[in-house]
């Protein structure tokens, strides 16, 4: 008998050794597994996800830390990689790398962000006066803000933002991006926890594109797993490779319908340092006699960020050839067109502005009484007006007169801030006929604030510091545009897009009829539509909404020279 409670003894003691090695909450040996590319953390749960370079992946349970405001997450490898999340409520992707900065760290970027702020931003007058010091970079900043509320602040800022590294936010806004899938898109739901990604056009140059992930396809699944409330916000994130379960709508011939049938999976790779070309695609019709131009813009930018004005110049140029192909009316399609460069939306708007003069204002700027105090002392009462020009801001490059004697302008939510000064700023000088949903509401603008050589600050800011109006003094579109003809293009076909400059899309062909005068049904629009699955867009899953730097509008006439006056005024 005692021989077996000796047994049992050692059985019991093995097992405790065993189960307390394979505990959770130890760090865990990645050695065989490759190197450490990719971690996510899910807060449900209060696991990180590891993912390793051979294709394993691990889970690692969570050390949260409830003594800060949001709580943080953080776990240790066992070879001293730190992960974190520095907001432990929310789920997306870790960083993986040294242990976050401490309090005094903090408090030398966020005296830098204090000093910034009080000078450039719209609002100083609001912030607060002695705020916490001690917060972290990105949450210091937030606290600063005068922030917005629908019914108490609707002037409010919704805009300002912040980015750990400057060089990140200055690729952003040139529409450079690391870790890109190469197409936008929205997710539509489709049963109580589980989504469809629509493509709402796949990005030029990217594998996506090469892979014929065209506009109008659907993603039911990524990598083998379905698409939910829990993974929908960083399923297209991360590196290397994705798997696509593919799915489109097909002609029924027997029912004369169209229905949604999976058609197979598509292999793509995700886009390192990817730099998309804002004109995505442009054409001139001949329809009932009528030279009708057509141009997709989708995004405000002068060049990938290395001063060329290669954007710009393919711009003037493309509109220089619709021009020279006889075109009298002009569909400017900017409905997922976010905004971006002040100077590039001028010359654009120059370009279509029925009877051009330079002495003619497009637009007017308003800033806080700190810099509009310098800037009229520096340039006199009239340094906030921006005229029509002939050439692009410090360039040579020359703008084209198209002379339109209206505009048509295919909107969605997703047309904001520097397309809406394009409408609102030639709206006193010619007709501009709006096609689509209402626009987002953005009036104001930023630049970009950090310090180049400070080795101990690597932060970059995008306040805003600056309100625009129209030649008349209008500036009240915060609740964006309406259009003149509302046009769901979701909707239209049955939750089905055709590619752009085809005829049959529904906003593009609405400006057809209104040009000229004739209804041009077409043959698509005659089919019925399977409307099973019913899918319904989720809020806030637009991947555009992603990228708050495609929902820019960056102050580059004034910019640079601001914080230059700023510099010697202090």
């Amino acid at each position: 008998m005692k021989r077996i409670h000796a047994l049992l003894l050692i059985i019991f003691a093995l097992f405790f050794v065993t189960t307390s090695c394979s505990d959770k909450n130890d760090p865990i040996d990645d050695s065989n597994k490759g190197t450490l590319i990719r971690a996510t953390f899910n807060p449900s749960s209060e696991v990180f996800t590891l993912f390793y370079s051979k294709g394993a992946t691990e889970t690692v349970k969570a050390t949260i830390d409830k003594t800060v405001t949001p709580p943080t997450a953080t776990a240790t490898l066992k070879d001293g990689t730190v992960i974190s999340v520095i907001d432990a409520t929310k789920e997306g992707i870790a960083t993986i790398g040294p242990i976050p900065p401490t309090v005094d760290e903090n408090k030398y970027v966020n005296n830098w962000i204090f000093e910034e702020m009080n000078i450039y931003y719209l609002w100083n007058n609001k912030i607060p006066k002695s705020p916490d010091f001690s917060m972290k970079p990105d949450k210091f900043f937030n606290s600063l803000l005068y922030t917005y509320n629908k019914n108490s602040n609707p002037e409010g800022d919704r805009f300002s933002w912040i980015q750990e590294n400057y060089v990140d936010l200055l690729n952003d806004l040139s529409g450079v991006s690391s870790d890109e899938i190469g197409f936008e898109y929205f997710f539509a739901r489709v049963s109580e926890d589980q989504y469809y990604a629509m493509v709402t056009y796949p990005k030029k140059g990217s594998d996506a594109y090469a892979k014929g992930i065209k506009r109008g396809r659907y993603i039911i699944a990524v990598d083998g797993k379905d698409i939910n409330s829990s993974n929908y916000r960083s399923i297209f994130s991360g590196s290397g490779s994705k798997t696509l379960s593919m799915a489109d709508f097909v002609l029924n011939t027997a029912e004369n319908k169209y229905q949604l049938k999976a058609t197979g999976d598509v292999t793509i790779q995700m886009e390192k340092n990817f730099a998309e070309t804002p004109v995505y695609m442009d054409s001139v019709y001949t329809i009932d006699n009528k030279k009708i131009g057509y141009l997709v813009y989708n995004f405000f930018a002068t060049d990938k960020g290395d001063d060329t004005h290669s954007y710009d110049r393919l711009l003037m140029n493309t509109l220089s050839s619709i021009k020279s192909k006889g075109a009298t009316e002009l569909v400017l399609d900017l409905r997922y067109n976010g905004g971006g460069r002040v100077s590039t939306a001028l010359a654009l708007a120059s370009a279509l502005v029925k009877d051009r003069s330079t002495n003619n204002i497009l637009v007017t700027s308003e800033y806080n009484d700190i810099v509009h105090a310098a800037y009229k002392k520096e340039y006199g009462a009239d340094y906030n007006k921006d005229y029509f020009v002939d050439k692009v801001q410090g360039t040579s490059i020359a703008v084209p007169a198209l002379n339109l004697p209206r505009l048509y302008v295919l909107v969605t939510g997703g047309s904001a801030s520097a397309s809406e000064l394009i409408i609102n700023g030639l709206k006193p000088y010619m007709d501009v006929i709006l096609i689509g949903e209402t626009t987002y509401g953005k009036n104001v603008g930023s630049i970009s604030l950090y310090e180049k050589d400070d080795k101990k600050n690597k932060w970059g800011m995008q306040p805003i510091v600056v309100k625009y109006a129209n030649s008349r003094g209008e500036s009240d579109f915060t609740a964006g545009f309406k259009p003149d003809f509302e046009v769901n293009e979701f909707t239209a076909l049955g939750n089905r897009f055709v590619d752009f400059g085809n005829t049959e899309d529904p906003l593009l062909n609405k400006a057809i009829e209104q040009i000229t005068g004739s209804v041009h049904t077409r043959s698509a629009w005659k089919k019925q539509i399977a409307t099973f699955p019913k899918m319904i867009e989720v809020e806030g899953s637009n991947s555009i909404f992603k990228d708050k730097s495609r929902f820019e509008m960056y102050d580059d006439v004034r910019g640079e020279t601001i914080k230059e006056l700023m510099k010697e005024r202090n």
